[in-house]
């Protein structure tokens, strides 16, 4: 490192401070020396930064040991602030992830801060140094005055934040920074940067299942902003109307179509789509062709956005966006953020009251059975379970990382909080007959799984030995099996186990890891257990199709294989009806049970439940031939170009396993019988 490097630090360093560490190292005048996180998985930053950095507990630490030039800030939203001001106090220049702040006192507090100390801040506004958010100023010149604005983004629901899921108004705080300064950059060009904005929020509407509506009047220019989480397709655009012409950028992959000129002539109408389809052709082309060939190796425009903000701290250079932006971006965001609230709030006050009339009319739960404690109640499975339990008469009580709000509650279900990641309080064995655990993790690395699944079990285990809780059904994964291919005949219950081949992914490997810490502990203390080992989860009444049936292309489903060959799965009420009837009937059920439907369905059927839940999918059959075909070409294309790794085997991916479901036929059948 030289002189004129920058150091540079992070405060936080999850799965977002690693693109942030990825941009950085991207730079060629600034280097990762510090990180202030005390989860951080190590191996994981050092493999991304490619050299060791120094890895602190405590922020202030950090930055009076380490004194770095600059800091990223990539914590939770209500840290920034304090984070932000605790680093300018030590001399660090700040990059601040979006939400940049809660309220607008805050972020001027921040600025003025940045100011009094001679040091710079940046906001992460990092769509604007996309290549569509950059091409598209650059032609705002020709299109005269704007008369109207509208920022659209539609998002995926359901993202993972620290112990649980993101509601949908956090979620919508958490991306409604980028398309508000979008709207706003599109004024750049008129706006003096000495002089703030002006712009009035006019009106708008929001649903906290995940919706927001404003109009926004800057200058004489009225502006729509829309976000929404349940709109579909997935889009992000800003189209900018002018006296002169129109502009429209497209943030996931088409560019942007510029249509300068007042187009009044009949012959310019004519022209108009034509043109239009050319640029957007040629647009989704050359951005695809980015993506495959120029190797995109941290968030799109956050590596260009840090060189902007490291080449004003080292050269003087004004800053990537004004201070006036930030805050009118923040502001914006605080006014729309504090009406989600207030919707939200209303909302559960209805959903608790709804909850409370249906809990009146319930008969109450038979205390004589002794309440079923249930891990991952909230989930996909675990949420149907509890409700055909509790609908039984069953106690049940639910252990939940993140309480569900009202209108996600099962009725007349006990929810308790508690992270069974760490210890687990004696009070939620209380009455407890027997443990359904269903927890475990499904994302993330080697940590992750260690924690979330293996460390969870053996909390859960540790506690039926401690309050003394003599039924454990632990639900595993059919996958903890060695594949069929490398075993003579169809998968029984007794079939080998894959174990310790962290090869196969850290969910199979914990897994395993688990069934054996149960099997083992439950042995020795004279706890009864079962083990379920559940094949694809799916929904048939709600379906959508496991990974190896095969893949959608825009409106295209190709289906790998032949129609007719069966496809191993278990639908998620069979899943359901059979925990629950492992609770009743506990000691008749089999010590471990492959489950997974019996007969399987074929493939054909399967892609015949996808054009039910999915009308607009044309379904594509490729041959298991012509596949196999492919994947050997493949795999030997990949074996010259990277002789190293072992090549992908995209048979293998979409192969079907095979099962020997007899005991799983029976246990269905007799769960049927209530």
């Amino acid at each position: 490192m030289t002189d004129k490097n920058l150091k540079v630090a992070l405060i936080g360093c999850g799965r977002m401070g690693l693109h942030h560490a990825k941009a950085i190292e991207i730079q060629d005048n600034a280097t990762v020396i510090a990180v202030a996180d005390p989860a951080v998985d190590k191996e994981l930053l050092e493999s991304t930064v490619n050299h060791k950095v120094d890895v602190y507990d405590d922020a202030l630490k950090m930055l009076q040991e380490a004194q770095p030039d600059a800091v990223h800030i990539v914590t939770p939203p209500e840290s920034h602030v304090d984070l932000a001001k605790l680093a300018l106090e030590n001399g660090a220049h700040v990059y601040v992830e979006k939400p940049f702040a809660l309220a607008v006192e805050d972020a001027k507090a921040v600025i003025e801060l940045a100011k009094a100390k001679g040091l710079k801040v940046c906001a992460a506004h990092q769509v604007l140094y996309q290549d569509s958010g950059q091409k598209y100023r650059k032609f705002m010149h020709l299109i005269g005055k704007v008369v109207h604005v509208e920022s659209y983004f539609s998002f995926k629901t359901v993202r993972r934040a620290g112990s649980g899921l993101m509601s949908p108004v956090e979620q919508l705080e958490d991306i409604l920074p980028h398309p508000v300064y979008l709207l706003l950059s599109a004024f750049d060009s008129i706006n003096d940067p000495d002089k703030a904005l002006e712009y009035e929020l006019c009106s708008f509407e929001v649903d906290s299942r995940g919706e927001v509506r404003a109009i926004i009047r800057v200058g004489d220019a009225l502006t729509t902003l829309i976000v929404t989480l349940q709109g579909r397709p997935i889009e992000s655009y800003l189209r900018v109307v002018a006296t002169n012409g129109s502009i429209n950028a497209d943030f996931v992959l088409s560019g942007v179509k510029k249509l300068p000129g007042p187009g009044a002539s009949a012959i310019a109408a004519v022209l108009q789509p034509f043109s239009e389809a050319r640029q957007m052709v040629f647009g989704t082309i050359s951005n695809i062709f980015k993506m495959v060939f120029k190797r995109q190796k941290s968030y799109a425009g956050l590596a260009e956005l840090v060189g902007a903000f490291y080449n004003s701290i080292q050269n003087n250079a004004p800053l990537p966006m004004t201070y006036e932006s930030i805050c009118q971006t923040v502001e914006i965001c605080s006014v729309i953020g504090e009406k989600l609230h207030a919707a939200e709030k209303i909302t559960e006050e209805h959903a608790v009251q709804n909850l409370a009339t249906i809990e009146e009319k319930m008969s109450p739960a038979d205390s004589s059975k002794g309440t079923i404690l249930v891990t991952g109640g909230t989930g996909f499975l675990g949420h149907k379970l509890v409700g055909e339990l509790r609908g039984l008469g069953w106690p049940v009580r639910v252990i939940a990382r993140q309480i569900p709000s009202a209108t996600k509650k099962v009725p007349g279900v006990e929810y308790v909080h508690g992270d069974i990641g760490k210890e687990v309080s004696d009070e939620f064995f209380k009455d407890v007959s027997a443990i359904a655990h269903l927890a475990a993790e499904t994302v993330g690395g080697m940590e992750e799984h260690e924690r979330n699944t293996i460390g969870a079990t053996r909390h859960m285990v540790e506690g039926a030995i401690r309050n003394g809780i003599k039924q454990f059904i632990n639900i595993s994964s059919i996958a903890v099996h060695t594949p069929s291919n490398m075993v003579s005949g169809a998968i029984k219950e007794d079939s080998p186990v894959d174990k310790g081949n962290i090869g196969r992914g850290p969910y199979v490997w914990a897994k395993l890891e688990a069934e054996t810490l149960v099997n083992e502990a439950c042995n020795e203390h004279g706890i009864a257990h079962k083990t379920i080992r559940l094949g694809p989860l799916v929904d048939f009444e709600h379906f959508t199709p496991p990974g190896r049936l095969g893949r959608e292309v825009g409106t295209l489903y190709v289906a790998m294989g032949s129609s007719k060959s069966s496809l191993s799965v278990c639908d998620v009420n069979t899943a359901s009806n059979v925990i629950r009837s492992y609770i009743e009937n506990f000691d008749e059920a089999p010590a471990v049970l492959n489950l997974v439907e019996a007969p399987a369905p074929t493939r054909k059927q399967l892609a015949t439940m996808l054009r039910q839940s999915r009308p607009e999918l044309s379904i594509m059959w490729m041959p298991a031939p012509v596949l196999k075909m492919i994947s050997w070409t493949l795999k030997g294309v990949l074996k010259i170009m990277k002789p190293s790794k072992k090549p992908l085997d995209l048979y293998a991916a979409f192969a079907s396993e095979k099962y020997d479901s007899t005991l799983a036929a029976k246990v269905i059948g007799n769960s049927k019988k209530k």
